[in-house]
């Protein structure tokens, strides 16, 4: 028996148009599945779609803001309408602000994290499952933050906040999804090159392992908790933090 192989399997990334997000669309699409590329910036996904096809992987580019509970019905329905699965689903998208200290905090800046960062975790999931419990062995994967463990201290409480309400929100799936035979874990990644990071200019010297992480670090356990090596596993939180953080 191959393990690993996503042969016949439709896998929703969300904010997949760049980062973590096209990483792990790409790692899933190269292990056989159909990889949903999903965005608010749709001419992004549909060149992120066009590069996966001219490398031969199976894509699809779709429209998405998961801050709005509208789009993320409409959006779920037309993958379902167009492939007939849904059998992978990674909540990835979200939004880093600038560091905001807890004084200077504004119910906008507060509301909008959250929109975006926990909110449409939670929408995505609920609107998904209703395709994804038409049969077992489906699998969520919720990327979280090492902010959402530690307090968040470079990216700002509203941002650890939404971090941390996806650790405990992911746990709170899984035991509901495990009467379908649903999957459902968190990946916390720690200090990370990403495009989103790129002007904080974090010092690698602070990471036991003497480098920061990659889009690719990330979509290698994404990778893993999206297949059959992980089907005993569910509820767990994976850190992926060259060792910044042991629990």
């Amino acid at each position: 028996m191959r393990y690993g192989n996503l042969d016949g399997k439709v896998a929703i990334v969300t904010g997949s148009a760049r980062g973590i997000g096209k990483a792990s669309a790409q790692l899933l699409a190269e292990a056989g599945a159909t990889a949903i590329i999903t965005d608010i910036n749709i001419e992004g996904a549909r060149t992120a779609a066009r590069e996966f096809a001219s490398a031969g992987l199976k894509a699809g580019a779709f429209h998405l803001d998961v801050s709005s509970e509208a789009s993320v019905k409409e959006t779920l329905a037309e993958v379902y309408e167009t492939y007939k699965s849904i059998d992978i689903l990674v909540n990835n998208a979200g939004i880093l602000d600038p560091a905001v200290s807890i004084p200077e905090m504004t119910q906008e800046k507060w509301d909008r994290m959250l929109a975006v960062n926990l909110r449409g975790m939670q929408f995505c999931s609920q609107h998904a499952l209703p395709y994804m419990t038409k049969k077992p062995g489906g699998k969520i994967v919720n990327i979280a933050s090492q902010a959402g463990q530690l307090g968040g201290f470079l990216a700002g409480v509203h941002y650890t906040a939404a971090k941390g309400g996806i650790i405990a929100v992911s746990k709170a799936y899984a035991r509901y999804c495990a009467q379908f035979q649903i999957n459902v874990n968190c990946i916390c990644p720690g200090f990370m090159l990403t495009d989103m990071t790129r002007d904080r200019n974090d010092d690698p010297q602070i990471v036991p392992l003497k480098r920061l992480g990659t889009a690719l670090d990330v979509a290698k356990a994404v990778y893993f908790l999206a297949t059959d090596f992980s089907d005993y596993i569910t509820g767990a939180t994976i850190d992926i933090n060259g060792g910044f953080y042991l629990r």
